[in-house]
């Protein structure tokens, strides 16, 4: 469903103005095509023939932008709640990502599309308009993800990854990574080319990014050469780095410097770069290792850090801390990363995370996540037209029902989302001047088809974990289920 008009009046607007987002009561939002055309306070009466959208107990307010995430099932990140092998140090991925016994692929059984449309479908119903997608590195074949984006109406940032060498577990199961033979340039050669020839694509709802999927898997030279292209082709750049406590030390003994560091000796710490996590620095709890002006670097740079929070506290990791990296002025976004895939969840716990750490309820108030969610994201992938609701900007929204019991009564709703809100509050959500979402539903799938599909895919994936494993151990002996069978 589009419309070439329509109006939008809802109890509360957040629109963008004077560069910053502000709170409007009774407001109203026209779009026109796949812009926004008017935002202010409601006009009466409206022009004769332009429809009229009413949420009287609704929060209007700009699409989500998630920017990093894999769109896939995430059936091995599922897998690994509570448990996983503790020589990898709290990581969750590489339990399953690795290639296994006989260089087995845990993910082979699953079809990928199931899982690219159910991760799509997932991030448009918790009011995510624009994602970063990290390279395919989980989900499988950008090319399809491009098709299934645009068929679903998302806004994205699509190519496929490349890396220097790959992990592998041998017949011990302890891991290792080797190099390939052209240091990965053959597939450096595919996403360039892959990352132009998307780009622009469904009414430039698709844009193209360089993905060196990890930065510990990326020699030096594909480091410089990501940075030649990416001023060559003007795309941005966005990698895993300082993700893993392993990758951390791994990176100290091969480098003789941080991650962060390598980044910044090869040019990649630059305002066109999204670094993925940014965790663990010098100087963070976990890593036994001196400050060494890490953040700062960061900062003096113009990168811009993507912040994953409940899912990283899934695995006992905390941001140290959202107040830290904000204070020194680095850019803070939000990414869905794996599942779930709701922004709701991530702001909450950036958000409640962030008073922790600090130790102080004033750290991380629902402004700041509010703006990592939207405003920040736009702003590291270079854009005033997503992020914000703005006349010119694009028709990416979303309405969050805040006349649901759970709210209760308010002094803020902007607050009262942070704390409360949860995908399940998504009324309604537009992207380029498509609805997508509408009372809740999908507007272009079968919901309850693609649920069935995508736990048919997982029920295969798990029943073939046996020939992945290296001591041939079962689903329910690596990942043990929370009570007994009765």
């Amino acid at each position: 469903m589009s419309a070439d008009r329509v109006i939008y009046r809802a109890k509360w607007v957040l629109g963008f103005r004077d560069g910053a987002h502000h709170l409007l009561e009774n407001g109203e939002v026209e779009v026109a095509g796949n812009a926004i055309a008017y935002v202010g306070p409601a006009r009466e009466p409206a022009a004769e023939g332009v429809e009229v959208r009413a949420f009287p107990e609704g929060l209007l307010m700009p699409g989500f932008i998630s920017s990093h995430a894999h769109v896939c099932s995430h059936v091995g990140d599922r897998m690994t709640c509570d448990c996983g092998r503790l020589d990898l140090f709290s990581c969750g991925f590489l339990n399953y990502l690795p290639a296994g016994r006989d260089g087995a692929n845990f993910l082979a059984p699953e079809d990928p599309e199931v899982g690219i449309r159910y991760a799509i479908g997932e991030l448009l119903k918790t009011g995510v308009t624009t994602v970063v997608e990290m390279g395919g590195e989980v989900g499988g074949n950008t090319d399809t993800m491009v098709d299934i984006a645009g068929e679903m109406g998302i806004r994205g940032y699509f190519a496929p990854g490349y890396a220097s060498a790959h992990y592998h577990f041998d017949d011990r199961g302890r891991l290792h990574y080797e190099w390939f033979e052209d240091d990965g340039e053959e597939q450096f050669e595919v996403a360039c080319e892959a990352a132009s020839r998307n780009n622009g694509k469904y009414n430039d709802r698709i844009r193209g990014i360089l993905v060196p999927v990890e930065a510990v898997l990326t020699s030096r030279r594909l480091l410089r050469r990501t940075r030649e292209e990416a001023t060559r082709l003007g795309l941005p750049v966005t990698l895993h780095v300082a993700e893993t406590i392993w990758e951390f030390h791994e990176t100290v003994r091969r480098e003789q410097t941080t991650p962060l560091g390598v980044l910044a000796d090869e040019g990649l710490l630059a305002p066109d770069v999204i670094l993925g996590h940014s965790l663990f620095y010098g100087g963070h709890s976990q890593t036994g290792f001196p400050r060494v002006g890490d953040l700062e670097r960061v900062a003096a740079s113009g990168a811009h850090v993507s912040h994953s929070p409940f899912v990283f506290s899934r695995r006992g990791i905390m941001f140290e801390g959202f107040r830290t990296y904000s204070e020194l002025g680095i850019n803070i976004t939000l990414g869905t990363d794996s599942y779930p895939q709701d922004m709701f969840n991530e702001m909450k716990f950036a958000s409640i995370l962030g008073k922790v750490h600090s130790k102080d309820f004033r750290a991380a108030p629902a402004r700041d996540v509010v703006n990592a969610a939207t405003v920040n994201g736009a702003r590291a992938l270079g854009r005033d037209d997503i992020g914000r609701l703005s006349p010119g900007a694009k028709a990416d929204m979303l309405v969050v029902d805040l006349g649901r019991f759970a709210f209760g009564p308010m002094q803020d709703p902007i607050k009262a989302l942070v704390q409360i809100g949860n995908a399940q509050h998504v009324d309604h959500v537009m992207v380029d001047g498509r609805v997508v979402v509408d009372e809740g539903r999908l507007t272009m799938v079968d919901e309850a088809a693609l649920l069935a599909e995508v736990r048919a895919n997982a029920k295969k994936v798990y029943d073939g974990y046996k020939d992945f494993d290296h001591a041939g151990r079962d689903i329910l002996e690596f990942a043990p289920p929370a009570f007994k069978a009765w």
